[in-house]
């Protein structure tokens, strides 16, 4: 059930209601490069199906995601980690704009940030950026190369081979490579420009587990 703690919050069950928030030259960017309104909703559902789950985005942007995941799953947490400092100060005003108080905002470098205390990753192709060309990306802040690009993909799998049996992450136009050794499909949804799919970290089959200590 979506949260209907707030009287005043906006209604954001479009696209432009979310938008209208975002400065003019954020707003322009939203449909090429922040997740829709739809795929944010159904993401949510796939990512926390249980209350008090933490999910992590990796490249939040303004939070798009986060604050309208937070809204449909209000009894768990929404992290966006986001390196641009302008548009993490941005995703913080709109989660308190919005009544999103279970959505909060890092800024930093996501490979970087322990990922080991979250319970599912929500990746939207968020290296895609890297390899646009300047007219397309978001603003000029950030270096960008196909060296770099490859570099971060093959961090994340590393960072998400080692994340615990259970883990769930679910992925939007992919996440620039295929899923780390592990992960299984579990789910594949058409919505919006492409698929959803939640892969889920597998337990270790029995002949790869550790063998107990001999007593």
């Amino acid at each position: 059930m979506r949260s209907t703690s707030s009287t005043s919050a906006p209604d954001l069950d479009e696209d432009q209601s979310f938008d209208y928030h975002l400065p003019q030259r954020v707003r322009v960017k939203s449909a090429f490069h922040f997740t829709p309104v739809t795929v944010a909703r159904r993401a949510a559902q796939l990512l926390a199906p249980r209350d008090g789950m933490r999910v992590l985005d990796v490249g939040a942007g303004p939070g798009k995601f986060c604050v309208i995941a937070a809204r449909e799953r209000p009894t768990c947490k929404f992290v966006g980690i986001e390196q641009r400092p302008l548009l993490v100060e941005l995703a913080q005003r709109l989660a308190h704009r919005m009544s999103a108080a279970n959505a909060t905002f890092l800024q930093g470098d996501a490979l970087e940030h322990d990922w080991s205390g979250y319970d599912a990753l929500y990746l939207f192709n968020p290296f895609g950026e890297l390899l646009l060309r300047s007219a397309l990306t978001i603003d000029q802040t950030v270096l960008r190369s196909q060296s770099r690009f490859e570099a971060c993909v093959d961090g994340t799998r590393a960072k998400l081979a080692a994340l615990r049996p259970g883990t769930r992450v679910v992925t939007y136009h992919g996440l620039g490579a295929a899923a780390p050794d592990g992960y299984e499909l579990a789910e594949r949804v058409q919505l919006g420009t492409d698929v959803l799919e939640l892969w889920i970290k597998a337990a270790p089959a029995a002949d790869d587990a550790p063998s107990a200590a001999a007593s």
